[in-house]
């Protein structure tokens, strides 16, 4: 396989196979991430693509997984050589993933995506992060609670699954509960089949590392960001959906089926929170990107 630099994948892909389509991150200039610093974006040329695509046909995945940082915002026959090629050449895929953000996302059309679903594209992982405008703005996410509720929506009208990936603590301590509630009501609007939850991690060399160097930022506490979780959770009204909290950056591990688990999960959560006991939460050495 052709990688050029790190691979980074949603943990529901633990088991697919990564073919790298593009280098980098086509925006990049979100304060808190530091995945892409070292890599300037650019598509890879098709024949390598395909040559990977090649090499994939003895594997036998089930699932493959396009990579890297907004793999959806290369061209439409560049997107549809791909997955043609995967199509054709490897029955035993039953479905295609990809990252997007409302940048590539609001450039297809719902014809465009459905042409893509044709090819096996089945879902599409969305970092909204947040769905509070000012904490939006704050982390230099170019985009506005508006067009991230038009590119879920447009996403689900394709009928392509939607997973939605938000963050604990991007907020800081001063918006950490409006940040929750703001982000269930962008969901609520949404309806993804999917909510992925992470939780921030300050990185050197970004500029919300140089904040909180500044005093000028404040992650909240462990059981604040315990707290927050509960907050998203209970104004989260998913007719039918997942959340998982699964990743290894968060200290602590749910799973909800929407509606059916909400309020048992609201209940483990006020009782972790009525403990205040650190066992039930991860060590930090225990968490990772």
């Amino acid at each position: 396989m052709h990688y050029d630099g790190i691979l980074y994948r949603p943990p529901s892909e633990s088991q697919s196979l990564l073919i790298q389509m593009t280098v980098g991150c086509s925006y990049n200039r979100c304060s808190f991430c530091a995945m892409y610093d070292e890599s300037e974006f650019h598509l890879k040329p098709i024949e390598s693509v395909l040559e990977d695509i090649e090499e994939g046909i003895s594997y036998r995945f089930r699932r493959v997984f396009l990579c890297d940082g907004d793999a959806l915002i290369a061209p439409m026959p560049y997107l549809e050589k791909v997955m043609s090629a995967i199509k054709e050449s490897m029955p035993t895929v039953e479905r295609i993933g990809i990252y997007g953000d409302p940048r590539s996302i609001l450039k297809k059309s719902v014809e465009e995506l459905r042409r893509l679903k044709e090819l096996g594209l089945g879902i599409i992982y969305h970092g909204i992060e947040s769905g509070d405008e000012a904490t939006l703005k704050a982390i230099n996410k170019g985009v506005t609670v508006e067009e991230t509720v038009a590119a879920g929506l447009r996403v689900k009208e394709a009928g392509i699954q939607y997973s939605a990936i938000v963050l604990l603590g991007i907020a800081g301590r001063t918006r950490s509960l409006e940040h929750a509630r703001a982000t269930a009501a962008v969901l609520n609007r949404i309806q993804p089949d999917f909510v992925g939850v992470l939780t921030t991690m300050v990185i050197e060399d970004t500029p919300l590392y140089e904040l909180a160097e500044q005093e000028k930022f404040y992650m909240p506490s462990r059981f604040g960001l315990v707290e927050e979780l509960k907050t998203m959770i209970e104004n989260l009204d998913l007719k039918k959906g997942l959340l998982t909290s699964k990743h290894a950056s968060n200290y602590l591990t749910v799973r909800v089926v929407f509606p059916y688990e909400k309020h048992q999960i609201i209940k483990l959560l006020t009782e972790v929170l009525e403990s205040r006991d650190e066992e039930l939460l991860k060590s930090e050495t225990e968490r990772g990107l």
